[in-house]
């Protein structure tokens, strides 16, 4: 199993300077908070196979900016069902 580097994935945010990365290439949902940054990985709409899953669950992300706070709002199918969550984020000042 290849797996996300989380880690690389972190390094790359803070060489960029930037407090949200947007990753992808899995084609499954992921995201972690590393100290101050935000790492996210949308998935695939389409539920596209990949070597992390052979049968990914088809997942979208909506962000909404505000300032220095942004809502991501996770879009899942799983069994047939939409499943939605949030992910709340601020960029400390």
């Amino acid at each position: 199993k290849l797996g996300v580097d989380v880690n690389a994935l972190a390094a790359c945010a803070r060489k960029l300077g930037v407090d949200v990365l947007v990753s992808g290439h899995t084609c499954v949902f992921s995201s972690h908070k590393v100290g101050d940054r935000l790492l996210l990985n949308p998935g695939s709409a389409t539920g596209a196979p990949s070597f992390e899953n052979e049968n990914p669950n088809p997942s979208f992300v909506l962000m909404d900016v505000n300032g220095a706070a942004l809502v991501a709002y996770v879009y899942e199918l799983v069994d047939g069902d939409v499943k939605v969550d949030k992910i709340e984020f601020s960029k400390r000042c």
